[in-house]
């Protein structure tokens, strides 16, 4: 039987393996341009740094961009709170997720609330970002990251993107002040990169979470599983979870987002576990995704036949209302 114990520290940080981050394969360029930020903060207090002091980091649901950035938040000493010559903590790095509807005023608003610095109805959106320039100074804050930053583009009309592509370049032009910004988003934040003559695209990294494929990402999603299974929660993986067949069935199912087969993965060792199995198998799979779906038996992506005909976003298409045509 296996003698893992979820929910214990077995590795010294105070969390059990199973939670232990799971590299990303966007991790090396993630971390290679958040370090170009990170330099052009010291370059810029020299007078010589680049004027791209923005990243764009953009894909869809459950690609892991999120979880990616909080671990790198989290390891490099660069974001992380630090006390100065007075014994204040300075914190480097603002995060907050950007509020739906998002208009460039909601927008200052919502800095100024996640600073913890109170904004009154009758101020003007100048004042409030005149507001939030003084505050991040003030505060020694540096890096500014927007989650969910596709609300950002309240209205898709190119006057209302151009508003918002306005406040973003203000705010990376703060006199004497190196704020650099990181937005973070599905691909719709895309569109506060077109047209204003590429006041925006032209001074920010871009990068994108692309969903996983076979045969291309066959590797990381064989690394996936066997960290979990075998190196995390000590399982034992049976040969038939090592086919190509079943990698795809498990990147199929998951839309080839890279955070959704980590998840996929890691509920299929935890039901294994809590029937006392030393082993996972294609039924823990299966028996999962028919819960998190609600598929038709015949529709299961891990025991159909022809699984790739099956679209994982139409799982419940059988129940939807049909579409009344209208009146002509």
């Amino acid at each position: 039987m296996n003698t893992l114990n979820i929910g214990h520290d077995t590795n010294g940080d105070n969390r059990p393996d199973v939670y232990d981050y799971i590299e990303n394969p966007g991790d090396k360029m993630l971390t290679e341009m958040l370090q170009e930020l990170i330099d052009n903060v010291e370059l810029c207090r020299r007078g010589v740094g680049s004027r791209r002091r923005a990243l764009f980091l953009m894909g869809g649901s459950g690609t892991g961009k999120s979880t990616a950035l909080l671990h790198h938040f989290r390891r490099m000493p660069e974001f992380q709170p630090r006390v100065n010559e007075y014994g204040e903590t300075v914190r480097p790095l603002l995060s907050l997720e950007a509020p739906k509807p998002c208009g460039t005023k909601d927008f200052a608003v919502a800095i100024l609330d996640a600073i913890g610095v109170p904004s009154k109805a009758r101020q003007t959106e100048g004042e409030l970002y005149a507001t939030v320039k003084t505050q991040f100074r003030e505060r020694g804050i540096i890096f500014l990251h927007v989650d969910e930053a596709q609300h950002l583009r309240r209205h898709s009309s190119s006057q209302a993107i151009l508003d918002v592509q306005d406040r973003i370049k203000t705010l990376m032009q703060i006199a004497d002040w190196p704020l650099h910004m990181i937005f973070s988003g599905v691909p719709d934040l895309a569109d506060l990169l077109k047209g204003g003559d590429g006041q925006v695209k032209n001074r920010s990294l871009i990068m994108r979470f692309v969903p996983l494929k076979l045969p291309k990402d066959r590797a990381d999603i064989q690394r996936v599983l066997t960290d979990i299974v075998e190196g995390k929660c000590g399982l034992m993986l049976p040969e038939e979870l090592r086919t190509d067949d079943f990698l795809g069935r498990l990147c199929w199912a998951n839309n080839g987002s890279f955070g959704e087969i980590v998840k996929a993965v890691q509920a299929a060792c935890f039901l294994a576990m809590s029937k006392g199995k030393d082993t996972v198998d294609l039924r823990a799979f299966a028996f999962n995704y028919s819960r998190t779906s609600g598929c038709l038996p015949s529709d299961n992506i891990y025991t159909a036949a022809r699984w790739s005909e099956i679209d994982p976003d139409n799982s419940v298409a059988d129940l939807w209302t049909p579409e009344k045509k209208g009146r002509k």
